[in-house]
């Protein structure tokens, strides 16, 4: 064995009011429970103390201050690394020395020292001072880190379901470093023996390692949406004819919809005309009614003076009741005219008049009221033809037009997708006539002499059949027979490219190439991180995703997982899984199990 296995034995979050911690055995961990407690947070969590960057700012983190992370490498060494919740260097404490002095661990790596995480930990596996290839092109290598090995030991939810190799991150700037650095756990051999390549003058690595990671990105976007580039050519020309056609309809539906909004609109003016008379003409008969009144009122009072004249016309002269004057000796005419047949003559020729005028305003009241009669029928019919108008506006034609335009709006909309989705094909053809162009410039050509990566076939064939193995073991569906893809940095089970399955089913075969890699290792004497930390590996129970994954329902894979854990990772070796269902309860007295179960009032509410 080269160097020692490390394993994790408590993370402990501290802070001026609240400290809490978890314990890790050797051997199988599992950590389970209800979702949003922490589970995944705890994988993050490791790594940060592991050297990562930085920590997921989460509001359960607020109130801790320090995290602490105790860990053994081989017989009698135990250690604790403290470092703040914000990050920065690391202090380290010896716990088998009451002695030791506290020192600072820099979080920035340099080759070959100690006095930082990364030489630190290496040194404990033994891979302190190694070199792993950086460039092929430019035979140029770097210092291996422990982040280089890290990410082949925790394995995040996102990383463990990811269509890409599990031996690489899909960054195309770190590809040859990512499979150097498994190489080297799988054979031992590093790279400080490659010599360095003269500078050519013409350097276009970055260029097309940048334009390769862009592809990749687009690739995985045009395989994501699964979508053939003839049938989205054929697929725009229909939507093209059916939006044309669709346009017809709709402009046809809205010219009958303008008619009919322009009738309705012409009998509100007609129905606004109608009304305004009907009103004129009762204001009017309202007046006419005061005015025969009126005439009523002077026709009485003329006839009162003309019946009360008659009479006073057929009496007798009488004396002067006052001075006693005979009716010749009286003055009447210095009084008043003293006319009376005058007078009753004038009220006869003015009661005559007002009944003529009487008469006049008769003929006009009922024409009026004709009137009034005729243009209310009128209104009745315009009502009722405004009223069908508008109901065949809201209740007809309205949402015949209101469908005509959703259904064209959704093949417009339809069309812009299919477009984005062919621009994605063109992107990629510029893009690729950009990398050839490149290559041809003097780039990172496959027959310029450039270093070999990659595994050896003949390694790589003995741990396609350890992950073979394994995924047998744990009644993975088919033959399980397994073989590298150098090409694609990844494996090939029964024929099916591991990528290309369900999410579930990648999870499965990620945590079976990450265990057989921790086996390979340890049943070989390799150097290794000497533990695996798996966020989710059994997905595919817990959100199956298409017919791939719905396999696993109702198999056994489940309970051999863990049996097979238990049966090949004892004192010597460590797992951790993060699930979100409880192992079997057959399985529970054999594995360390923690439950995160949501409920304050119920057991561990999570890890925070």
């Amino acid at each position: 064995m080269s160097g020692d296995y490390l394993q994790l034995r408590r993370v402990n979050f501290r802070g001026p009011t609240a400290d809490v911690s978890l314990n890790f055995i050797a051997g199988v961990n599992v950590i389970c429970g209800a979702s949003d407690t922490g589970k995944s947070f705890l994988a993050e969590a490791i790594d940060f103390m592991l050297g990562g960057s930085e920590l997921r700012d989460i509001p359960e983190r607020a109130k801790y201050a320090e995290i602490w992370l105790d860990l053994s490498a081989g017989e009698g060494n135990k250690w604790r690394l403290k470092r703040s919740a914000s990050g920065g260097n690391f202090k380290l404490i010896d716990l088998e020395d009451p002695e030791y002095t506290e020192r600072v661990l820099k979080q920035s790596h340099a080759h070959d020292k100690t006095d930082n995480i990364s030489g630190f930990l290496l040194e404990k596996v033994g891979l302190l001072g190694k070199r792993i290839l950086k460039s092929a092109a430019k035979s140029t290598t770097q210092s291996l880190s422990f982040r280089n090995l890290a990410r082949l030991a925790i394995i995040q939810e996102g990383e463990i379901q990811d269509r890409g190799s599990p031996f690489w991150s899909g960054q195309f700037t770190t590809k040859t470093s990512d499979l150097a650095a498994v190489k080297l756990l799988l054979t031992g051999i590093d790279d400080s023996s490659v010599v360095t390549a003269p500078d050519s003058g013409q350097d276009n690595t970055r260029q097309i390692a940048l334009i390769q990671e862009l592809l990749a990105d687009i690739s995985i976007e045009i395989e994501d949406a699964g979508e053939d580039r003839d049938e989205l050519v054929a697929q725009s020309e229909r939507l093209e004819e059916s939006i044309e056609i669709s346009r017809e309809d709709l402009n046809s539906a809205q010219r009958e919809l303008n008619v009919l909004i322009e009738n309705r609109r012409t009998l509100v003016e007609e129905r606004q005309i109608a009304r305004a008379r009907i009103d004129e003409i009762s204001e009017l008969l309202a007046r006419f009614d005061l005015l025969g009144r009126h005439y009523e009122v002077d026709m009485q009072r003329l006839d009162a003076i003309r019946e009360s004249g008659s009479m006073f016309a057929h009496l007798e002269p009488v004396s002067c009741p006052v001075c006693g004057a005979d009716p010749k000796s009286q003055h009447l005419e210095l009084t008043c005219e003293g006319d009376v047949d005058a007078i009753v003559t004038a009220a006869s020729a003015e009661i005559e008049k007002i009944k003529q005028l009487r008469h006049e305003l008769d003929e006009t009241v009922a024409d009026l009221k004709e009137e009034q009669t005729e243009v209310g029928k009128e209104l009745a019919a315009v009502d009722a033809a405004f009223q069908d108008v508008n109901r065949d506006i809201q209740q007809t034609v309205g949402p015949e037009v209101s469908g005509v335009r959703t259904s064209f709006a959704a093949l417009v909309e339809e069309r812009a997708r299919v477009e984005k989705s062919l621009s994605q094909f063109g992107r990629r053809e510029k893009l690729e006539e950009r990398l050839r162009s490149l290559i041809d410039e003097g780039g990172d050509s496959p027959d310029k002499g450039a270093v070999q990566t990659g595994l050896p076939e003949s390694v790589a064939h003995f741990f396609s059949q350890k992950i073979s193995t394994i995924l047998k073991q744990w009644n993975f569906p088919g033959d399980c027979l397994v073989h590298y893809d150098k090409q694609a940095s990844d494996f090939v089970i029964d024929g099916k490219p591991r990528g290309s399955r369900g999410k579930g089913l990648r999870a499965i075969t990620h945590a079976a190439v990450s265990i057989a890699l921790l086996e390979f290792c340890q049943e070989n004497g390799l150097s290794h991180p000497g533990f695996v930390v798996l966020d989710s590996p059994l997905l595919a129970y817990f959100k199956p995703e298409g017919d791939d994954d719905l396999q696993l329902k109702g198999t056994d894979l489940k309970e051999r997982f863990y049996k097979y854990l238990i049966n090949h990772h004892g004192a010597g070796s460590q797992v951790i899984i993060v699930e979100n269902q409880h192992p079997p309860e057959n399985m529970l007295g054999r594995l360390a199990m923690t439950v995160f179960t949501g409920n304050p009032a119920d057991g561990r509410f999570g890890l925070l």
